[in-house]
């Protein structure tokens, strides 16, 4: 794998290790791996196995893609499968914040079309 790439996956695991606020042990504990497996996944050119990647992305809310960088932008297909699998985990302001997203970009539409 190219540097570029392996610099991908390393800041996007830790951002999203931080918006979810799991420190290394436990995102570790979840998937099943040891930190020094995990700490030698983020700084060398070593990726993880297919299944632990994706159990990876599966804690972490989001897809093998994302943090291969792969797919910088989701579609409606990874949307849809990332709310439904992170709804539980959402607060009630949360999900109130992505309604509001939502439902302003619904009016901005409506009022381009006019």
């Amino acid at each position: 794998m190219n540097t570029t790439g392996e610099n991908i996956f390393a800041r996007r695991v830790k951002d999203l290790m931080k918006k979810n606020r799991f420190s290394q042990k436990k995102l570790c504990e979840l998937c099943g791996i040891t930190e020094a497996a995990f700490s030698r996944y983020m700084t060398s050119n070593r990726l993880p196995k297919t299944e632990i990647l994706a159990n990876i992305a599966n804690i972490l809310h989001t897809t093998s893609d994302y943090l291969l960088g792969n797919d910088a932008n989701y579609g409606y297909d990874q949307l849809e499968i990332l709310l439904a699998s992170s709804k539980d985990n959402l607060s009630l302001n949360q999900k109130k914040r992505l309604v509001e997203i939502l439902m302003d970009e619904y009016k901005s539409s409506i009022f381009q079309q006019e």
